[in-house]
């Protein structure tokens, strides 16, 4: 059974044949003018704005009749309707409605809120932007809906949380599908002739982390930015061919597409792709005269920053604890103990800024006996170092060589 139902809307709650429709002969019949529904909501005038609120007032009078006509409402109840008469939903339910930025949007989610609550329906409310006369603006604007709709879907469980593009632009549903089945999540379908929901399970989706290991910097590079496609080598032309769910080609340039955009901002990548590393002195010089161990270095700073964004307490993280010696009132940095290469270990003082997504290494060490000897002392721990440098474009591509 389903607690929770996140659906994409449209406006057919006013429109049409729809018991509260503004456009059939009725109580309702040009109480709103339908042409400005589909204008963007900061077009709204002071005079639509009374219209909308007039509107509103009448039909709450009207909400009494929704038993009995349930099946003329609009689609959005109708799945929630056919969703209760198959005994899918649970008694505590929470809807959240998606809408698109537009006045038609802002009044069925103000009419369609009060027809759900009244039923004792948990309603939570988003708006998203989505501009289908420019194609750039298009992209960016359904890479943002993707992300929405990811969080919405994760408020909820796989096997309790379903998504029901019910309404808006075709794009919402197709793009939907990709984001849902990408978390596992389960799409419903209500056949409007026999008011059946069919159920779409998820489609398996993912990116092997070998795949963005061999194509990081491509990948990266769409990230940032535009490029061209004639520019790229044969192997990268053959990658953005293969996979044209992940790129975008507008007039000869290419980068992320939408779905790209999400896939990459997903906790499993993104500390790959958003962490700005923030080398001190030190670390900097240690590692030009340790060029031999960069590949293990650059390594273990990748799984520093997993382990950051896990989200998980983990021991190693906090490595200073262990030294019982140390003055914690001087403590300017965490110590990490990483991984041993089998001839060196990993260690190294940092500060990672989470809100900025900024990993700061302060001292870095190879050499066990050294590093017992000096981390004893606060080196590194106790005062930052000279000079940061931002040396993540060194690391990520030297890593992946």
């Amino acid at each position: 059974m389903y607690h929770t139902v996140v659906m994409t809307c449209g406006i057919s709650l006013i429109q049409g044949k729809s018991y509260f429709s503004v456009t059939r002969d009725g109580q309702f019949k040009d109480l709103l003018p339908y042409r400005e529904l589909q204008k963007n909501i900061t077009e709204l005038t002071a005079d639509l704005e009374a219209q909308i609120e007039s509107f509103i007032e009448k039909s709450r009078m009207y909400l009494r009749d929704v038993s009995e006509h349930r099946e003329s409402i609009c689609a959005e109840y109708s799945m929630i309707n056919a969703l209760k008469k198959q005994k899918k939903l649970t008694k505590d339910v929470k809807v959240t409605l998606i809408f698109t930025n537009t006045i038609g949007g802002l009044v069925c989610e103000q009419l369609l809120r009060l027809i759900f609550e009244k039923e004792g329906i948990y309603v939570n409310v988003q708006y998203i932007d989505m501009s289908v006369s420019n194609e750039i603006d298009l992209k960016n604007q359904s890479a943002n809906y993707l992300k929405r709709l990811g969080d919405a879907l994760a408020q909820g469980d796989p096997d309790t949380t379903c998504f029901a593009p019910i309404g808006g632009y075709k794009i919402l549903t197709a793009l939907g599908y990709l984001v849902g089945s990408f978390l596992h999540y389960p799409m419903v379908y209500l056949h409007e002739n026999t008011q059946i929901v069919v159920e779409i399970p998820p489609m398996p989706l993912g990116i092997d982390e070998d795949f963005i290991n061999n194509h990081f910097d491509l990948l990266r590079k769409c990230q940032q930015d535009y490029v061209e496609y004639v520019e790229l080598a044969y192997d990268e032309k053959q990658v953005v061919d293969k996979y044209p769910a992940l790129f975008s080609r507008e007039e000869g340039l290419i980068s992320l597409s939408a779905f790209g955009i999400f896939l990459f901002e997903q906790k499993n990548y993104d500390y790959i792709f958003q962490t700005k590393f923030l080398l001190s002195e030190q670390v900097e010089r240690f590692i030009r005269q340790n060029r031999h161990h960069s590949i293990f270095i650059f390594g273990q700073l990748y799984e520093l920053v997993k382990k950051l964004k896990s989200g998980i307490n983990i021991d190693d993280l906090r490595h200073e604890s262990e030294f019982e010696r140390l003055d914690n009132k001087k403590l300017q940095f965490h110590l990490y103990k990483g991984s041993s290469n089998g001839r060196d270990v990993f260690r190294c003082t940092y500060k990672y800024n989470a809100i900025k997504k900024h990993l700061y290494i302060n001292y870095l060490w190879l050499d066990h006996k050294k590093y017992e000897l000096e981390v004893v002392k606060g080196i590194g721990l106790y005062t930052s170092e000279k000079k940061f440098t931002d040396y993540t474009d060194e690391i990520v591509s030297r890593k992946r060589k």
